[in-house]
């Protein structure tokens, strides 16, 4: 809470310095491009130096100065163009044009801040795979990556089983708050759980990069679901073999590699399937392809920009591939998840052309019609 009040307070100085000296500038006749450069450069340098106290709150991290960036992006800048069209005249058209745009970035802000995050949508693809007769439904809750279970988390989850999958994947992420506050909040994570494996008892978690495999294990603990820690487990579904392998993000690198190994190379007919919180986990199956690997972790960039798609994926794998979706990398098809929640703690709460939503992956008979 003391970082969004910090920014707040560096993107209205910062905004209000940028916006005073544009009009002082004007007045003394500068050019309109030299007017936008000077405030372009007051902006960025009062960025830079009030970033420090906001990494003395929080320490050395990146999404610190991301967040400081968007606010002075959303909230600066605007005010920046606000003083200047209320107070330099006469003005230039340019630097008329210039206000406007600034201004639009508040309603821009406020979408990305308040609408799109909990604007979920369902991402519903299909796949063939060898072996699969009859349609296969799995159902993908990645990255909830909530401080808490409320009605967004309830609702999607209940929208995801309103599809009726036969198997529900969650790719790690469930939570994100610190590890003493486990015994109070996980009741609320079990309840969620439970419901999930009412309607589907074939329930399946790993491990991300907020949460652990023993924090997931006192969650899942007497709910049937099962939290894989580079283990396998096979079982019998709709006359076919079905075999999930799921790899530990912070866990023993050879022991992931091994379950790989036996998932990929079990000499059995039927599906195999990979589930990872990272879509780096295709490294473990580089060389001996699965039917289905199945990760979260990159939100699909949790900002995507027209033409140029996510700026930052925090992955190895190619943008189109951790943008999210269904794509083939390595020999094996790969579904990255763009997530239902967003990244917490020090980053700033937001989504920008990268809609939340649920997965449905339809595994279907490779000679029947995916359509």
């Amino acid at each position: 809470m003391l970082l969004n009040y910090y920014c707040v307070a560096v993107a209205v100085a910062v905004g209000a310095a940028s916006g005073i000296f544009s009009v002082r500038w004007l007045r003394a006749g500068l050019r309109s491009g030299r007017v936008v450069g000077r405030a372009a450069g007051v902006g960025l340098v009062g960025t830079a130096v009030l970033s420090v106290g906001a990494l003395l709150i929080t320490g050395a991290d990146g999404f610190t100065l991301i967040h400081v960036a968007y606010v002075v992006g959303t909230v600066g800048v605007p005010l920046a163009g606000g003083i200047v069209r209320l107070w330099a005249r006469p003005r230039p058209r340019a630097i008329t044009a210039a206000c406007v745009i600034a201004v639009a970035a508040v309603p821009v802000g406020v979408y990305a801040t308040y609408v799109e995050p909990f604007w979920l949508r369902v991402d519903a693809v299909g796949l063939a795979v060898d072996d699969v007769d009859e349609r296969i439904r799995i159902g993908v809750l990645a990255d909830l990556q909530t401080t808490a279970v409320g009605d967004y988390e309830r609702d999607a989850t209940e929208r995801l089983l309103g599809f009726a999958p036969d198997i529900v994947l969650v790719p790690g992420d469930l939570y994100q708050f610190d590890a003493e506050l486990l015994d109070e909040r996980a009741p609320q994570f079990t309840q969620l759980i439970r419901r999930i494996v009412d309607d589907v008892p074939l329930v399946y978690l790993v491990s991300g990069n907020t949460d652990t495999v023993a924090g997931l294990r006192r969650i899942t603990a007497r709910t049937g679901a099962r939290v894989l820690d580079n283990e396998i487990d096979t079982f019998e579904l709709k006359g076919v073999s079905v075999s999930i392998g799921g790899t530990t993000l912070f866990g023993d690198d050879a022991a992931a590699r091994r379950m790989a190994k036996r998932l990929a190379g079990n000499g059995q007919a039927g599906v195999r399937i990979l589930l990872g919180h990272k879509p780096d986990a295709i490294e473990l199956v580089q060389a001996t392809p699965v039917d289905l690997l199945v990760a979260g972790h990159t939100h699909g960039g949790q900002v995507s920009l027209p033409i140029l798609g996510p700026p930052l994926t925090l992955s190895s794998v190619p943008r189109h591939v951790a943008a999210g979706g269904l794509h083939e990398l390595d020999g094996t098809p790969i579904y990255v998840s763009t997530g239902v929640g967003r990244e917490r703690g020090n980053a700033p709460q937001l989504r920008f052309g990268v809609r939340p939503s649920i997965g449905i992956i339809d595994l279907v008979s490779a000679a029947g019609d995916l359509g």
